[in-house]
């Protein structure tokens, strides 16, 4: 669930760093080639969910998996974005470029993700998402069981929902969305723009899930992701014993949002 934007120069050692928001050489081709990927995956599994249907029924229940499903996956960014955000580095292999990074500049810029096309708004998502698919299309016994059918059902929804994370996360920041996410924004059903605002307030450390925004007043009204932070800093070796936030606060309060 990354963010990528165009951009300015950052300082690097050696000039061996990417420029701020610039696309890793190769990335837009790996994009293409995981929506492409991401749509067969879903597709066949979508198939395979089909056949669990007719043959056990209960299709009364693929309604409620799917409720399920989208709040797990307004969990799933929560969490993802939490870590980004507050974990890692330039040094970080492989996850700064691709994925560290791009949520870091974003704070520094939120309207550029509005500047993304499709592929790179949802590309990384969908490539985010193909190892578990691969692994329940070629082993979970979606159309044979009925326990393997319900699972394919919420998996599948789960997915979609992981995909479009970012193609509301884009929305929020536009300042005249398409009218049917406008539409879906006042009805709460996907993430706006006022509440999304509340994580772009420094020092961006509350309001981290933005699929719909669910968990958001819950998760802050108990500090969890603070909480969580903590924890993880004073348990995991080679963490700073401060939190982001703390940390880099005189930074926070000179960036733009």
């Amino acid at each position: 669930m990354s963010v990528k934007e165009p951009s300015s120069k950052r300082g690097s050692a050696g000039g061996s760093k990417l420029e701020v928001n610039e696309m890793p050489r190769g990335q837009r081709a790996l994009e293409y080639a995981g929506i492409l990927a991401f749509a067969s995956l879903a597709i066949l599994i979508a198939v395979e969910t089909a056949f669990g249907a007719s043959t056990f029924g209960y299709v009364w229940l693929v309604p409620i998996l799917a409720v399920a499903a989208y709040l797990v996956a307004d969990l799933t960014s929560g969490f993802v974005h939490f870590t980004l955000d507050n974990f890692g580095d330039d040094d970080t292999p492989f996850f700064d470029p691709y994925f560290i990074k791009p949520f870091r500049d974003h704070h520094v810029d939120p309207k550029g993700i509005t500047r993304n096309d499709f592929v790179d708004t949802n590309g990384d998502n969908c490539l985010a998402s193909l190892p578990p698919m691969i692994l329940i299309w070629l082993f979970a016994p979606i159309s044979t069981t009925s326990w393997g059918y319900f699972f394919g059902a919420f998996f599948l929804f789960l997915c979609l929902g992981i995909f479009l994370t970012n193609q509301f996360h884009k929305w929020a920041h536009m300042d005249s969305p398409p009218p049917l996410a406008a539409f879906l924004q006042r009805l709460g059903l996907i993430l706006s723009k006022e509440h999304h605002d509340i994580h772009h307030e420094s020092p961006y450390d509350t309001y981290y899930c933005i699929t719909v925004r669910v968990w958001n007043p819950l998760f802050d009204r108990f500090d969890l992701f603070e909480r969580t932070e903590r924890t993880i800093r004073r348990y995991v070796p080679g963490t700073h014993p401060e939190l982001r936030s703390e940390r880099d606060g005189a930074l926070n309060e000179t960036r733009q949002t």
